[in-house]
């Protein structure tokens, strides 16, 4: 039996609403992104544009920023992402996986990204990353970055400052570091397997999460955001391999609080803030949201 894979919606849509945070007369409101969204969809982005002209502050997505301090010396003995992205002692991805999950990958690869050759000395898990968004081309969807920026072009159209709310991580030694990736997996594998499975069900799950995106159904959003995705690891690129590798085992919790601590000076600070988060973050039970709740912020739900 043939299986087809899902359609994608195009044409102007909506996007989800938009959550507010309030204490007093001071708002944020936050817009969830999702990835991967749908191709041809035109963002219906006036709401948000007119949320943004009217705020003192934009914050960005929260992130981990990683570098050295800053001096030459140090500065110099950082390699260049392109090494960072190579397998240790310019070992294939024939060399670092296990055959039959080669043999998965050389399937799909051919599918998507066709007899590359640069594509096999990289690391599984951006390997998984390339694969990954071929796939997404092929079946009319892009990650979100399209739609953040158009969140950060605005903000600077109106003058509004957008703000970076990464947690910086400042490397002591990057050899060290270097040495500490290159011995460790970084889970590597389990990711460039989620990713083929993912690519095996023709992406169904991230289509409808993007078709939900677009067409603001929050329920539908909530019930795929609540099952395990297959694609997560790569979707999102999740932070924890990384830290894992690094033997930090916390980031996660870093990251958030950086972020709130940052939320909550732009909410008392500004009569007004916009903010992005991911989604899943929205949508969750112990969300970033909920960490605002409870220090006494009042959080809406746009379907309340």
């Amino acid at each position: 039996m043939t299986t087809l894979a899902p359609v994608v919606v195009t044409g102007v849509l909506p996007g989800p609403a938009l959550w507010k945070v309030s204490k007093g007369k001071h708002v944020m409101w936050v817009l969830g992104l999702t990835s991967p969204l749908p191709r041809d969809m035109q963002w219906k982005s006036a709401d948000v544009e007119n949320r943004i002209a009217a705020s003192q502050a934009v914050l960005k997505l929260p992130s981990l920023a990683i570098g050295v301090r800053t001096n030459f010396y140090r500065s110099s003995m950082m390699p260049s992402p392109q090494e960072l992205g190579k397998n240790p002692d310019q070992k294939t991805l024939q060399d670092v996986l296990p055959p039959e999950l080669y043999r998965h990958w050389l399937v799909l690869k051919a599918r998507y990204l066709g007899d590359s050759l640069r594509v096999e000395r990289m690391r599984p898990i951006l390997a998984g990353r390339e694969l990954y968004e071929a796939a997404l081309k092929h079946y009319g969807l892009v990650d979100e970055y399209e739609l953040e920026n158009i969140v950060y072009k605005a903000a600077a159209h109106d003058g509004v400052t957008a703000f970076n709310t990464s947690y910086q991580l400042l490397l002591k030694d990057p050899r060290e570091t270097i040495r500490a990736l290159n011995d460790k997996s970084m889970d590597d594998q389990r990711c460039l397997g989620q990713v083929l499975d993912a690519l095996d069900q023709d992406l169904a799950q991230a289509t409808s999460r993007a078709n939900a995106w677009a067409t603001g159904d929050i329920g539908t959003l909530r019930s795929i955001l609540s099952q395990v995705q297959q694609d997560s690891c790569l979707s999102t690129l999740d932070i924890s391999p990384f830290a894992a590798a690094l033997g930090i085992n916390d980031m996660e919790s870093r990251v958030r609080k950086n972020w709130i601590d940052i939320a909550e000076h732009a909410l008392d600070r500004n009569q007004q803030t916009f903010a992005v988060l991911p989604m899943h973050e929205l949508l969750a039970p112990d969300g970033y949201l909920s960490a605002l709740q409870s220090d006494g912020y009042n959080v809406q739900m746009p379907d309340n």
